[in-house]
């Protein structure tokens, strides 16, 4: 019976959240890592040392003047737990960043998803009604997000070592419907559940980039401190340390036309239970990236660059006690446009998640556009 898809609703409701029709968002969502395009492309290996994710508050240093970046990212996935599936499908604006530099300064304003919880699943089934069986459809909807809204700052301490701090506001909100329709004809009228969480708070991050040779850039940066707090329709749920992450990467161009990058990251998302009830579990995450590019073909007598990344990470919210793992594997292409005063990334994402018998397979669509004026 299709019905038992929905063991993953009851197993992850949590504080009135609302069924799940997606293994990637339990509890109060999917990270999407706050990564840009070109770092997806390789895997999240580049992110220490990326100007356009806002990761390491000292890599915006790294952009030479002003620029403006965004990025939309569709999802599509399938959810399969013993004979039964189902599909959702998510369309994100995950990263919009500006950054200036004058001289050794460099400041940036960003907007990203920390945890996103977009999705729409919808289940046929039957319902008893006056000892009458009567087909229903029941919907699941969930729209909105956690969001990082940050201001960093960095500095060219030698023309090896660059230095940043950032403060990051967490804003956003999860709508939450879930209804139950009838056809006209039964003359039973349907029922609709609604809710709206919203959260606040605000954390820290301190970063660095240093290039001890030409053939290295190496990058570390820190997340800590703070609080966020959760109010369901005005009414405060709970009060949590923001999670806080250490991570460093590295990346190798000793090789011509070629570069190697690496990271690893590390985050405590179990500081976020007192948001929950008993019912959600909520663990730490290891994430490893691995990537490299490559010239690519001449497009329109214009260089490209080509890429291939392995991302192999935990999620933060578990089902039914087992943490899920994701696996991703990618690749992509970054064109400049308008004489380097533009550039197009596009990176493909195939992932692979499980956990507690439950198995999900997505692709995933980043593209990215930059503006240097």
């Amino acid at each position: 019976m299709r019905a038992v898809f929905f063991v993953l609703a009851l197993a992850s409701a949590t504080m009135e959240l609302g069924a799940q029709g997606s293994l990637a968002s339990q509890g109060y969502g999917y990270p999407t890592g706050q990564l840009s395009s070109a770092s997806l492309g390789v895997g999240g290996s580049t992110a220490q040392t990326d100007p356009a994710s806002p990761i390491n508050p000292a890599a915006i240093g790294l952009t030479s003047r002003y620029s403006i970046t965004m990025l939309f990212e569709p999802e599509f996935r399938r959810t399969s737990v013993g004979g039964a599936e189902a599909s959702t499908r998510t369309f994100r604006f995950p990263n919009f960043l500006m950054t200036g530099a004058v001289g050794r300064f460099a400041a940036s304003a960003s907007f990203s998803t920390f945890l996103d919880r977009t999705y729409s699943a919808t289940l046929s089934d039957t319902q008893t009604i006056a000892g009458d069986p009567v087909e229903s459809s029941l919907t699941n909807t969930s729209n909105g997000a956690m969001n990082d809204a940050r201001f960093a700052a960095s500095y060219w301490v030698t023309q090896k070592l660059q230095l940043g701090a950032a403060i990051h506001g967490i804003t956003g909100e999860n709508r939450i419907f879930i209804s139950r329709l009838f056809p006209d004809s039964v003359g039973v009228g349907g029922v609709t559940q609604a809710s709206v969480i919203n959260f606040s708070g605000r954390t820290y991050s301190l970063g660095a980039v240093y290039s001890p040779t030409t053939k290295w850039l190496i990058g570390a940066s820190a997340r800590f401190g703070g609080t966020v707090d959760a109010k369901q329709d005005a009414e405060l749920l709970g009060e949590a340390n923001m999670p806080s992450r250490v991570g460093v990467g590295a990346s190798y161009y000793g090789i011509p036309n070629t570069t190697l990058s690496a990271r690893f990251d590390r985050t405590a998302w179990s500081s976020l239970d007192p948001l929950g009830s008993a019912n959600m579990t909520t663990h730490d995450a290891t994430e490893i990236g691995l990537g490299v590019d490559v010239m690519g073909p001449r497009i329109g007598g214009v260089a490209t660059v080509a890429r291939l990344g392995l991302r192999d990470r935990q999620l933060p919210f578990g089902l039914r006690g087992d943490q899920i793992g994701e696996r991703t594997f990618s690749g992509g292409i970054g064109v400049p446009l308008g004489r380097s005063r533009g550039q197009l990334d596009l990176a493909v994402q195939r992932a692979a998640r499980s956990a507690a018998g439950v198995n999900e397979r997505a692709w995933l669509l980043s593209i990215g556009f930059g503006i240097r004026p």
